[in-house]
């Protein structure tokens, strides 16, 4: 039986679906499932390449597989079952008094701080803060709909990727000489995209330990020697690192959750916290884009080019993928000869 089309054209079929692929991962909102997907892929390759050694290779992957199966909900039981505990305790307890009374005089500090700039900005007391949160939101609750629906899209996306990671891990693609022209091709395209995914990632972990280094700088070394200590620096940094891992999001959250803590001890600390991380931030773009290009072996000024393109053309979901896709362009034209 003659095949419908020649290795040719099923290498060109093979492009287009992959393209057609990555063009529509962010409009369809597929972008959490795919990190999760990929991100248990390799962790369960990365482990499985040290295992195989000692256990049969898909008797390890099975076993990989069940233990991280296992982390994966003992840790999703854990996180809800604290975070209703810590609920229930702050509401039955002191816990909301003790909040009250730190809001309070934080927003008390503020309002005199910012009252002779924008009179009756700030709130003065917690129960008056309440009250404009919740008049905030009933001026929002469409808004606020659709984003709890995105989030459980996300989280429930998010779960379908890793247990597809799991099944592909187990399931390894193999580019088999008797295999279909097209079902090879395709294989060759997942595993580049791939590749191109672990050297990202890896090198997103450096860009998130120096950005945490130079976080740990400010917070333990620079303030400190001017008598002002960062409410919760231990944990801001710690969780620095962990909200670095995620690309360009990560960044947002931690700087967030810094100038609010600065906001605990007066605007200015705040403020220059903010023009610190602004700074930081603004030299760590050029460092990422260097780190990431030395592992995808491509100059800074393509990486933030590409940054640029794919920001323009999806936002700040583009501005995440860029140098994924853009690792994966560029690995796909040198294996064609083309660069």
């Amino acid at each position: 039986m003659n095949p419908l089309m020649s290795e040719k054209q099923c290498i060109i079929a093979s492009y287009l679906l992959m393209l057609i692929f990555l063009i529509l991962l962010i409009p369809l909102h597929f972008l959490a499932s795919f990190f999760a997907g990929f991100v248990i892929y390799e962790i369960i390759n990365s482990l499985a390449n040290v295992t195989e050694k000692y256990i049969d290779g898909q008797r390890a992957r099975l076993t990989i597989s069940v233990i991280l199966g296992i982390i994966i909900v003992a840790l999703l039981v854990l996180g809800t079952t604290s975070l209703v505990s810590f609920m229930q305790h702050e509401v039955q307890g002191s816990g909301v008094k003790a909040l009250s009374n730190q809001v309070d005089a934080t927003l008390q500090k503020l309002q005199v701080e910012v009252a002779q700039y924008i009179p009756g900005f700030i709130p003065y007391s917690f129960p008056e803060l309440k009250d404009q949160i919740f008049d905030l939101m009933k001026d929002n609750l469409s808004t606020l709909k659709n984003t709890g629906t995105g989030v459980l899209h996300n989280i429930a996306t998010m779960l379908i990727g890793m247990i597809i990671g799991i099944l592909v891990s187990l399931n390894q693609l193999h580019r088999d000489p008797n295999q279909p022209a097209f079902k090879r091709a395709l294989v060759q395209r997942i595993e580049n995209l791939s590749i191109s995914f672990k050297n990202v990632v890896f090198a997103q972990f450096k860009i998130s330990t120096i950005n945490t280094i130079l976080f740990f700088i400010y917070s333990h070394i620079i303030l400190p020697i001017f008598d002002v200590h960062l409410p919760f620096s231990n944990t801001l940094v710690i969780l620095t690192f962990i909200f670095g891992l995620i690309p360009i999001v990560g960044n947002l959250l931690s700087n967030t959750i810094t100038v609010i803590s600065g906001l605990t001890i007066s605007v200015a600390i705040a403020s220059i916290s903010l023009l610190y991380l602004i700074f930081i931030h603004k030299l760590e773009y050029f460092i990422n884009a260097k780190i990431i290009g030395t592992k995808i072996h491509a100059k800074s000024w393509e990486v933030l080019l590409a940054m640029l393109v794919f920001e323009s053309l999806f936002g700040l979901a583009g501005l995440i993928v860029a140098p994924i896709f853009y690792a994966y362009i560029k690995l796909e034209l040198k294996e064609a000869g083309m660069i």
